[in-house]
């Protein structure tokens, strides 16, 4: 499929260069000729040049797929078409990876393919944004729809941002202790060993600890920076094991305080796509085998596997729920009531704004209970190489003074 880049003279007279992967050059003749436009020069390049374009413009981001959504939905609500929206939102971005998705969406439908299936296509929206414009389609609810998607990327985007805060603080205060005493290891240390050397007198055990310390980073720093990178790696390699990946999600949601915002995390977003797709009007059971395959903690997912084959049996959603021996009494309650009142729904929305609360004051927590935890490992830290490089200091200076007093 070559890349061609072209310029066209577009309906209004005007000229427009563009690019993008077409099967023929009949083909964006076709596409031309469909817009009211004429081509006016091209050159084909080699199919690898759109694999490097593609790479340097990157995906979409989250907030990119908001507003797209939103765009469309806008437009689509005040009665306009599609090709209008997308044509106006090429010519008001100048995000290039939005404007080629806009365009790459247009051409497809010119060429009578469905939005669910462009965006699909496209390979910049994520399985609900696709899932839920089908919906719409279907149901004649294409604007209401896209807005849900928005609203619901958004929010799933607030739970990451919330859950990544959490971790922010401690990782860079972390790694500011570990680069300066990586530089006192380095740099400050061996200076000042070669001078308590040349003293002759006796060290205390936390300097000599410490200038083994040195010696051995000085010796050994390729060392050190190799199992920095390995770490990181390995842990990389063992997530992608299906056992050990299991093993790790487990631990993440029993942990004491940072597996409350794993677990509140991993709810409100369940419940948000489920209330999300079981408004628009797809099956509870089928909005939940759909849900399986994108939860991102395993252990959760194995939990909640089994609940399709229980409601296939005639199961409710509440003994569903009873039997994955995961969710709580206040969910599994709020589930019956909205199946006893017809405002499931409606329910779960709201146990999704609940997690979603939840996720906000665990990660307020978690962040409270690492300060005071961090401040007594910097003090420590500090305090013992303090204590390290002044100690000889202090020791000579004291037999300075009983040797004059002895005089």
């Amino acid at each position: 499929m070559p890349f061609i880049v072209y310029s066209c003279v577009t309906a209004d007279g005007g000229v427009d260069w563009r690019s993008g992967s077409y099967d023929t050059l009949d083909a964006l003749y076709d596409e031309l000729r469909k817009r009211g436009e004429q081509i006016d020069r091209f050159y084909e390049l080699p199919e690898a040049v759109d694999h490097l374009v593609s790479a340097m413009r990157g995906r979409l981001r989250p907030a990119q797929v908001v507003e797209f959504c939103n765009y469309l939905s806008l437009y689509v609500q005040g009665g306009l078409d599609l090709q209008t929206a997308l044509a106006d939102l090429v010519q008001g971005t100048r995000e290039s990876s939005v404007k080629y998705t806009a365009e790459q969406i247009r051409r497809d439908l010119l060429n009578g393919v469905s939005l669910s299936q462009a965006m699909e296509r496209s390979r910049q929206f994520p399985e609900v944004a696709v899932s839920m414009a089908s919906i719409g389609e279907a149901s004649g609810n294409l604007a209401q729809m896209l807005g849900d998607a928005a609203a619901y990327i958004g929010r799933i985007e607030e739970i990451k941002s919330a859950s990544l805060r959490a971790v922010i603080y401690p990782a860079f205060t972390l790694g500011m202790m570990l680069i300066t005493g990586l530089f006192w290891m380095l740099m400050v240390v061996p200076k000042l060993a070669n001078v308590y050397r040349s003293m002759d007198v006796e060290l205390p055990l936390a300097t000599r600890t410490l200038i083994s310390m040195s010696d051995f980073a000085s010796s050994g720093w390729p060392w050190l920076i190799a199992a920095a990178g390995l770490i990181p790696v390995s842990y990389s390699l063992a997530r992608r094991q299906r056992d050990l990946r299991q093993v790790f999600d487990r631990i993440a949601w029993g942990a004491p305080i940072f597996g409350n915002v794993v677990r509140n995390a991993q709810e409100a977003f369940f419940f948000q796509y489920l209330a999300l797709v079981y408004k628009a009007g797809v099956p509870i059971t089928e909005a939940i085998s759909g849900l399986i395959g994108t939860t991102q903690n395993r252990h959760f997912r194995s939990r909640i596997r089994r609940i399709p084959e229980h409601l296939r049996i005639g199961l409710s959603l509440r003994e569903a729920f009873q039997r994955c021996n995961i969710f709580s009494p206040l969910d599994i309650r709020m589930v019956a009531i909205g199946e006893q009142t017809g405002a499931l729904d409606a329910q779960l929305a709201k146990l999704s704004t609940i997690y979603m609360q939840r996720v906000q004051a665990a990660v307020e927590l978690l962040t409270k209970a690492i300060e005071p935890l961090l401040m007594v490992v910097m003090g420590a830290f500090f305090a013992f190489f303090v204590v390290a490089m002044l100690g000889p200091i202090y020791s000579l200076i004291a037999n300075m003074m009983s040797s004059m007093g002895g005089q």
